[in-house]
């Protein structure tokens, strides 16, 4: 991330967080292949607390490291985290996926039923891509 102009904001064992203000965007690269929820609360915590201090527009998320897609974990993101920082005008949620046929399954499973529940006011002002990789993510507006 340092190649397209990312500080980083926190390192740790699960995940580094890294933040471009200039152009607005955050973003966490997960560094294992499985994280607990516990722990992967904390890490979008961290992450919200520096978009809640800064002026952030886009999230950027590399799951490339991930081999189990955990459901509850992915769940509390999208219904939780994701609906608290839309107060903060994070709006733009660009995701890269492992190139693994089974995540990518398991995500489209898990992702339906969800967009099928949420309230259409707060996914009208959301918008999630995927991507190939984190600097298509990136350069993407």
């Amino acid at each position: 991330m340092d190649h397209l102009g990312f500080e980083p904001i926190f390192v740790n064992e699960y995940a580094t967080g890294y933040s471009s203000p200039e152009k607005k965007i955050i973003a966490c690269v997960l560094n294992k292949d499985y994280i607990p929820i516990t722990r992967f609360k904390e890490v979008f915590e961290m992450l919200g607390d520096e978009i809640k201090s800064g002026s952030y527009e886009k999230f950027v998320f590399d799951k490339t490291k991930l081999r189990t897609f955990h459901q509850p974990s992915m769940k509390w993101y999208f219904t939780e985290w994701k609906t608290e920082m839309i107060n903060y005008g994070v709006s733009k949620h660009f995701k890269v996926l492992p190139e693994l046929d089974y995540f990518k399954k398991a995500v489209e499973a898990a992702r339906k039923p969800l967009l099928a529940k949420f309230p259409k006011e707060i996914l009208s002002k959301l918008r999630i891509e995927y991507f190939e990789t984190i600097e298509e993510a990136v350069e993407a507006e």
